[in-house]
């Protein structure tokens, strides 16, 4: 199942043109994140050069988690693996290429990374959301199939339409509802990395919890899918930096109040 986009001269994928929108929305979102938020903008050159840079490492990242967990089928089809456009990516893998190709930009450029850190997980929030759009376009990560009461006729990515838990569907609304309390959250100030160490620990448990109602093929260790055991680890990971970051700034306060 691979519907397309009709642009009069030429025909692109569905799935590609969405999570192409995808990309450019959470782009956008970053840069106006630091452009209102931040005291000093990130000038537009070295935002436009780091979003580069950070976006090639997130997707090869992506593309090579979602190659890894379905390895089986992609070791019978060589040729698929470049093939982008064909549906395919994975949120851990992006996450772990772009904290690592973020680090390395700002450290290169002397920027203050949590905060350039805030702008790219809000706008990743925001993109994981417009991404599911083109995963239900393209049958992509698609349900289980189910009797359940909301279960809906929806096609798997080989076309074969069954009664599914609409797990895109539910992706779709919980991270646009996601994107809309961290707006909120973000209009309080918090202290650098706050924000963006809540919706990394918010979409990592939301897939989480989404991984029991999918029904696309991945290797399984006990009652946990391969992506899931990613998601959990990643999950800890934000949660326990997160702690660490709020206890060294309370702590910090509470010595500058000491010797005041």
């Amino acid at each position: 199942m691979n519907p397309t986009l009709d642009l009069f001269f030429f025909d692109v994928p569905l799935y590609t043109a969405l999570i192409a929108l995808a990309c450019a929305i959470g782009l956008l979102t970053a840069y106006l994140y630091l452009r209102l938020r931040a005291r000093r903008g990130v000038p537009r050159d070295l935002f436009l050069s780091g979003a580069v840079f950070v976006f090639a490492a997130s997707w090869l990242g992506a593309r090579g988690e979602y190659v890894a967990l379905n390895w089986n089928y992609y070791a019978a089809r060589p040729d698929e693996i470049a093939q982008f456009g064909a549906g395919g990516l994975g949120l851990r893998g992006a996450l772990i290429a772009g904290f690592f190709a973020l680090a390395v930009f700002a450290w290169l450029h002397k920027i203050y990374f949590w905060k350039i850190f805030d702008g790219a997980a809000l706008g990743l929030t925001l993109a994981q959301s417009i991404g599911w759009i083109g995963a239900l376009a393209r049958g992509a990560n698609y349900g289980a199939v189910s009797d359940s009461r909301i279960a809906l006729e929806l096609p798997d990515i080989y076309g074969l339409i069954a009664p599914r838990w609409p797990v895109q569907h539910a992706a779709i609304g919980f991270f646009a509802l996601l994107f809309l309390a961290l707006i909120a959250f973000a209009a309080r100030h918090p202290r650098a990395g706050a924000l963006g160490l809540i919706a990394i620990s918010a979409s990592v448990w939301g897939n989480f919890a989404l991984g029991f109602y999918r029904g696309d093929e991945i290797f399984f260790i006990g009652n946990l899918r391969g992506d899931q055991m990613l998601d959990a680890g990643l999950g800890v990971l934000a949660l326990w930096v997160l702690v660490w970051k709020t206890w060294r700034t309370q702590r910090e306060m509470r010595i500058e109040n000491a010797g005041q």
